[in-house]
């Protein structure tokens, strides 16, 4: 079809095969030149001509009395289709209104430089001081917003504020956490049982030897200092007790376990969200479903390559599942087995030595035990504080 016929709207005609010659015929006495033409199966034609021309072709088909079939389309048709139906007018305004309306509001709080701190806790102290998703931008004082975040997070050290449009971007440099060093007295006693190996000490007195066996919580170097001359001192007792230990890993693996198999998803209730106000528009509770997986979809954030847009629309999705009992032989279970404990071994502290390692395999009714036992160098001093009594 031409652009022109588009643009200034065209009259599709169409005769049956008796009156399709004199239809041409007054094509031609009218000066007339059909687009888009057609032969039909029953012999009659079909072509499109432009408004105006269509206009008098059916007049003059009147009069020469041939039958006719029209219809009108094209943009002008269009537009009056669409200007008909007033509600579609009006939300298609109000719509336009409304993102107009929206530049005078924060769309999105970008955080970015935060580590320790979350971008939901950066966003809801910045919500306190009025910096939010919907915030009024004339009235926004940045500054204030900045200072008044600080003072509320003690975990922040420096925060900026700008906009990029409608885009609150926060850039934060949180404070370095500074260890705390105690000075109050402490012995070092056993972390667990073992036998020791060797002492290595900073400060204190060594209350064992080596190849004393000690067990967890036994005393191993303490902080305190008797002198006849000066009487007792106290002191912060530090160093490293190598001892031989044994540890035991154990992981067991069900034979049987049970697996979802999941059926058609059925499609739930559907929302849409403007700023902090949501409606739903489409209720649908599913409580026939007993037993199903509740997917949350929202979409709308990058509408027409927008970022962040404030309008976004959400909907469930159920998902129906039956619970099915599956078996595993033996050697698949004893692969996974192995596989955990693999994770075990290396989740051990490097400074560990390994000195023997015996693994042992038990099959029962339901389960596959893997269990593995270490033979360790390691230290297991562990330093615990004590108050001073006053005489």
């Amino acid at each position: 079809m031409s652009f022109p016929l588009l643009l200034f709207g065209y009259r599709s005609v169409e005769t049956d095969g008796k009156h399709a010659a004199a239809l041409l015929d007054l094509c031609l006495q009218e000066n007339l030149s059909p687009a888009r033409f057609e032969a039909l199966e029953n012999g009659g034609i079909r072509f499109r001509v432009g408004l105006l021309a269509g206009h008098r072709l059916v007049r003059a088909c009147k009069r020469a009395e041939i039958p006719l079939r029209t219809a009108v389309g094209g943009a002008p048709q269009m537009l009056l289709w669409f200007f008909r139906r007033k509600g579609l007018v009006a939300g298609l305004l109000l719509g336009v209104f409304l993102l107009v309306f929206s530049q005078k509001f924060v769309w999105s709080v970008r955080v970015s430089g935060n580590e320790t701190l979350t971008a939901g806790e950066i966003r809801r102290a910045l919500a306190a001081e009025g910096l939010e998703v919907g915030s009024y931008l004339p009235r926004l004082d940045l500054g204030r917003v900045e200072t008044q975040t600080l003072l509320r997070e003690d975990a922040l050290s420096w925060i900026a504020v700008h906009l990029d449009g409608t885009v609150a971007e926060v850039q934060v440099v949180e404070r370095a956490a500074m260890p705390e060093k105690s000075t109050r007295p402490a012995n070092l006693i056993a972390g667990r049982d073992g036998q020791i190996v060797e002492l290595e000490l900073y400060r204190g007195n060594a209350a064992v030897k080596v190849g004393d066996p000690v067990r967890a919580g036994d005393l191993l170097v303490s902080g305190v200092y008797d002198s006849q001359t000066q009487g007792y001192r106290f002191t912060r007792a530090a160093g490293n007790v190598l001892a031989r230990t044994k540890r035991t890993l154990r992981v067991e693996i069900p034979l049987s376990y049970e697996e979802k198999v999941y059926g058609e998803a059925v499609r739930g209730e559907i929302g849409l969200q403007f700023f902090k106000f949501s409606w739903i528009f489409l209720k649908n509770s599913n409580k026939a479903l007993s037993s199903c997986d509740i997917i949350e979809v929202t979409t709308g954030k990058d509408w027409l390559g927008l970022h962040d847009l404030p309008v976004s629309a959400s909907q469930k999705i159920y998902r129906p599942y039956t619970v099915k009992t599956i078996s595993r032989t033996a050697e698949e279970a004893l692969e996974l087995a192995w596989g955990e404990l693999k994770k075990q071994l290396s989740a051990l502290s490097p400074d560990i030595l390994l000195l023997e390692k015996r693994t042992q395999t038990q099959i029962g009714g339901e389960t596959l035990a893997l269990e593995c036992e270490l033979i360790c160098v390691e230290n297991i001093a562990v330093q615990r504080e004590f108050e001073i009594a006053e005489p």
